[in-house]
């Protein structure tokens, strides 16, 4: 089965100045109060949720281990007209190509989840290590504590995206619950045109889900004493339990 990440253009299909607009208005709410203004993201992807913080006006880099998830940021970023210095590592290795630190390092789109445990606690090292005195972590991930307890395994998204071309995309996911405690989520997107199904695409993705306790006890071990975890999009009030996707605000202060 086909990798998701090598086809970035999934990504962005569904990409509208709507989005860019629930993105930013997310980002003023988890960020309200926080003084930062250079931010690192070390799993920017394709860029476009990460560039609406440079709408914003804060200073912007990326990586990711994805070549072809970066050539799309870089063509994203030139379409958007943002500047955003992107270096190809692995966010477990940050410390070898990155000398200098950030007013914030971001984890963003569920992106720890594709490492192990273990290496969700080396990462969280790695991005504290980039953290200047005083500065913040922040990542969003699936709300895998809520996952793990109602282990649904078909999720029908019932609305299609409709493309301006005029096509409607439909989605499905069917999750696959393993043994060894990881995850496969089956991807199928479906293509219509004037009634017709004239595409299918399959995909998957493998992840390693993690609690929510993991990443407050080691950014507690670290020195961050201000965690915030909020619903994500952040302006959606929302109790934690319920909540599909959340994101973390950590301080270090």
């Amino acid at each position: 089965m086909a990798e998701l990440y090598d086809h970035p253009e999934i990504y962005d299909e569904r990409w509208s100045e709507r989005s860019a607009e629930a993105y930013r208005r997310h980002y003023r709410a988890a960020l309200e109060g926080a003084r930062m203004q250079s931010i690192l993201d070390c799993s920017i992807g394709t860029g476009n949720p990460t560039y609406c913080l440079a709408d914003l006006g804060y200073d912007i880099c990326g990586s990711d281990l994805s070549e072809t998830m970066l050539r799309q940021a870089e063509a994203n970023a030139r379409a958007r007209n943002v500047r955003c210095h992107l270096t190809k590592c692995d966010f477990r290795r940050l410390t070898e190509h990155f000398d200098g630190r950030f007013d914030c390092v971001m984890s963003t789109g569920n992106a720890l989840a594709h490492v192990d445990n273990a290496d969700v606690r080396r990462t969280l090292c790695q991005m504290d290590a980039l953290v200047r005195p005083g500065g913040y972590i922040y990542l969003d991930s699936r709300n895998w504590d809520l996952e793990l307890k109602r282990r649904q395994r078909f999720h029908n998204f019932q609305l299609p995206y409709a493309k301006p071309d005029g096509e409607k995309v439909y989605y499905v996911q069917v999750w696959d619950f393993h043994a060894d405690g990881t995850v496969t989520i089956n991807i199928l997107n479906a293509y219509e045109r004037e009634g017709r199904i004239v595409r299918q695409d399959v995909w998957e993705e493998h992840l390693h889900p993690f609690p929510l306790a993991l990443v407050q006890e080691q950014l507690t071990a670290l020195g961050y004493r201000d965690i915030r975890v909020m619903n994500m999009p952040a302006f959606i009030e929302r109790p934690l339990e319920e909540t599909d996707w959340y994101c973390l605000l950590a301080h270090k202060a």
